[in-house]
């Protein structure tokens, strides 16, 4: 491993909204360098730079031959299970005791036993910033020009200017919209949020009124929840113009549920969808995002506001839940 994000997922770990067989090494979202190839390995060579993907695909079920590859549900029962695809277990304790893995990747460690398919050979990029691209960028960028199909123009409001929301504003910003919202209830956020895109910040306790203003009553083209929240879920209707799409982007707590207006939706058309990890064919998306950051399209390493040694990983998780701005790595 030579770099991995401190994701808010990792956390559900943690606290038990995910539920996973302990003991665990957590992390999913990294970056390494590939040192040994196991049997029937082709497409990858010792030395290479490698994103991981944690949502690996069989590339034969009915998504994966629709071209959905980020819903491919062949591996789920393996990855629930803190297995390999394959069922085994590779982690060990000191006394010989099997560890469960995260993802069939559990990055918060110095090397990982990893499905081949999940390595994506990166272009020459910092390896903080294809770890973040292996989950936060992927997951936000993905729902802005991916899922929701933002477009040059459009307007944008993104609730949550943590490391998803923040992707989805760089994200829109690439694809040229107009109006990027950026809400958040902390103010110290906008500056960051601004240098990575957005045209406004709201910091307010009404900020469907606020949106409102800024769009001169006409609403947004797109709205995003990046947080994970059912009353922010639940007041996107509110934020989108006609025919506007609102995206559920942020995890929230197992048993969350959200209640809607059916007939806003219906007599304006509007459209309430989901987005997984960007809607990404990780093969292709992982290196695309690269190269826009090459290119200077995707201000990528503005996203991290912090370094951490893995011996450092709860002081990295407890700057996390109070709202840091950008994202938090740790660098081997």
């Amino acid at each position: 491993m030579r770099a991995s994000g401190v994701c808010h997922s990792d956390w559900h770990c943690v606290t038990g909204d995910s539920e996973v067989d302990l003991p665990v090494v957590l992390g999913h979202e990294g970056s390494g360098v590939v040192t040994e190839l196991g049997p029937g390995v082709d497409h990858l060579r010792v030395g290479d730079h490698v994103a991981l993907s944690w949502i690996p695909n069989c590339g034969m079920c009915r998504e994966c031959r629709r071209g959905l590859r980020h819903l491919c549900a062949t591996h789920l029962g393996a990855l629930w299970a803190g297995t390999m695809l394959d069922g085994s277990i590779r982690l060990r304790d000191g006394d010989g005791h099997a560890v469960h893995h995260l993802s069939a990747l559990s990055t918060w460690a110095t090397h990982a036993v990893v499905p081949s398919i999940s390595c994506v050979p990166m272009p020459d990029v910092p390896y903080e910033v294809s770890a973040l691209i292996g989950c936060g960028v992927t997951t936000g960028v993905g729902a802005a020009v991916n899922r929701a199909g933002v477009a040059a123009g459009d307007s944008v409001v993104v609730f949550g200017a943590g490391g998803v929301g923040l992707s989805i504003i760089m994200g829109a910003a690439a694809a040229g919209a107009k109006t990027i919202i950026a809400v958040d209830l902390q103010p110290e956020k906008e500056a960051l949020a601004r240098r990575l895109g957005a045209t406004h910040f709201i910091a307010a306790e009404d900020p469907v009124a606020n949106v409102l203003q800024t769009t001169g009553g006409v609403g947004c083209d797109h709205a995003f929840d990046a947080v994970g929240n059912a009353r922010i879920a639940e007041s996107l209707n509110d934020c989108l113009a006609r025919r506007g799409t609102a995206v559920l982007v942020g995890m929230p707590p197992g048993g969350t549920s959200m209640s809607v207006d059916p007939m806003a939706f219906i007599r304006q058309e509007k459209m309430l969808t989901g987005s997984i990890f960007g809607s990404a064919d990780t093969h292709q998306d992982f290196v695309r995002y690269a190269n826009l950051f090459r290119d200077g399209r995707l201000p990528i390493d503005e996203l991290i506001t912090a370094r951490y040694a893995l011996d450092d990983i709860n002081e990295a998780c407890a700057n996390m839940l109070t709202g840091q701005s950008g994202r938090g790595v740790v660098v081997f």
